[in-house]
């Protein structure tokens, strides 16, 4: 498994984000980005009635989400948050997901939302420090093959 990038969205844009590995050649907007994928997993959980999408499957990349809550400053009430992944497609996706991609996922929303919870959102730049959370709670699954080999002989 290897996770190319990971983030945190709120509002339809990025408070967090890790990228490791590129997965388009196209210089596409951040905040576009996010909008998008914020409105596909509220699409998709409105027209299918479920309570939470796992993930989305494409031709080379899985996109794994989690949805939660939190209250921001200026809000009484909770809003979604959601914690994403974008992986390799491999086989077994589903296991591999279930296993080891949203524990790693609830794990991050939690020390986020422990955190921020109760705090203004809307100054992003107050959470670059939280690449490194997201560094740490995904280690060596965001290296390639090659990279954990090169680590391991050289």
């Amino acid at each position: 498994m290897v996770i190319r990038e990971a983030g945190i969205l709120f509002r339809g844009f990025t408070l967090a984000q890790a990228s490791y590995h590129k997965t388009s050649e196209l210089d596409i907007d951040k905040d576009l980005r996010s909008s998008l994928m914020t409105a596909l997993v509220n699409f998709a959980e409105g027209v299918f009635s479920v309570d939470s999408v796992e993930y989305f499957e494409m031709k080379k990349f899985v996109i794994s989400f989690i949805k939660d809550q939190i209250t921001p400053s200026d809000s009484e009430d909770p809003e979604s948050l959601i914690t994403y992944a974008i992986l390799d497609k491999e086989k077994k996706v589903e296991k591999l997901i279930k296993k080891m991609v949203v524990p790693s996922l609830k794990k991050i929303v939690n020390q986020f939302k422990l955190k921020y919870d109760g705090k203004n959102l809307s100054e992003i730049s107050q959470f670059r420090d939280f690449k490194q959370e997201l560094d740490n709670i995904f280690g060596t699954d965001t290296k390639t093959i090659e990279q954990k080999l090169k680590g391991t002989f050289f």
